[in-house]
């Protein structure tokens, strides 16, 4: 075919292209916004203020853990507020009094949802409320048929290294909860071997933190949705047999290690910027979870962080964790 013909062929196509796109832009005239809207972080903060045991909900999605038949009070300064939670796949009326309302939860391990809505403005909150499995059930380290080992001796008594009263029960159903905006149950579950029911310990105060350094994470440029938990929670059983040492942070559920994949290759990104994927990038994410502004000045927040260079089985990471007492390593 002639050269001039060719370039013929190739300008129409060009013009017809250009006069698709220019149809759809008119046909769907907030198309621009809408591809913005996805791409916009929300950090899901609340929009009224509510407690629940004298715990401050800090987001429209969150969870709250409790024993069994413990008595559950909800507070709140707004004044046209409804309640309801389900209890064996129905749905229950609850009854705020001058914003306060007490629940019993039930004596059944399990996952009971709390929805709380204010009626001015339509704003909700729903909680995860997870009834725990007592730890006196266990039995020469197993608990319903799961291996939990045997905790160790509090680190030098302090109560943050106590053994946990009760433990999450994690379903095939469950697991896949959303317990605050960015981050479902089954990113903490521990990665040792076994069928449901499974079971684990996890503290709000370490999701806070987290979701804290997600926000701060969006607003410097990184976007992403979450972060990788590469390992959450572990079992004293588990914990030992990966040879850690036995008062992990991990085995008490607020501590976390963690990597930004937005490329979902199972490796940390290059969120430096330089080219290559290295300990330099899980230096960045350091510096971001080293930021005073990401605990909101709180001591329930302070932590431990770490930095974990590559080998050759995994990209490098950050250890983050909430034990109240500041430690630093790897950097």
């Amino acid at each position: 075919m002639p050269k001039i013909l060719l370039n013929d062929l190739y300008k129409g196509r060009l013009m017809m292209a250009l006069l698709l796109i220019a149809s759809l832009i008119i046909l769907t005239p907030n198309l621009s916004q809408a591809v913005t809207q996805v791409k916009d972080y929300q950090s899901g903060k609340a929009q009224f203020d509510l407690t629940v045991n004298n715990k401050g909900i800090p987001y429209n999605i969150f969870f709250h853990t409790v024993m069994p038949e413990q008595t559950l009070q909800l507070k709140s300064s707004r004044e046209q507020l409804s309640s309801r939670v389900q209890v064996e796949q129905q749905w229950l009326t609850l009854n705020w009094n001058k914003g306060d309302l007490k629940w019993k939860a039930p004596k059944a391990p399990g996952l009971y949802a709390l929805e709380t809505t204010d009626a001015e403005t339509g704003h909700q909150i729903s909680v995860s409320v997870f009834v725990l499995r007592p730890a006196s059930e266990m039995k020469n380290g197993v608990l319903n048929g799961y291996k939990i080992g045997t905790y160790p001796k509090p680190l030098k008594g302090l109560p943050t290294y106590a053994a946990p009263k009760g433990f999450i029960e994690v379903t095939a159903e469950n697991m896949a909860t959303k317990i605050t905006p960015h981050f479902t149950l089954g990113q903490f579950l521990c990665k040792q071997p076994g069928g449901f029911p499974k079971y684990m310990v996890l503290r709000q105060n370490l999701l806070e933190n987290l979701e804290n350094l997600l926000t701060d994470v969006n607003d410097k440029g990184i976007r992403t949705d979450s972060f990788v938990i590469m390992s959450g929670y572990r079992t004293p059983a588990y914990n030992k047999a990966i040879g850690n040492v036995a008062n992990s942070r991990h085995v008490y559920g607020d501590a976390s290690d963690i990597f930004i994949d937005t490329l979902a290759n199972g490796r940390m990104d290059d969120i430096n910027g330089d080219g290559k994927v290295n300990e330099k990038d899980a230096f960045r994410l350091y510096e971001f979870a080293n930021n005073p502004e990401t605990h909101d000045h709180r001591d329930d927040l302070i932590g431990g962080i770490g930095v974990y260079k590559p080998n050759a089985v995994r990209g490098p990471f950050v250890h983050v964790d909430v034990r109240g007492t500041k430690a630093r390593w790897g950097i």
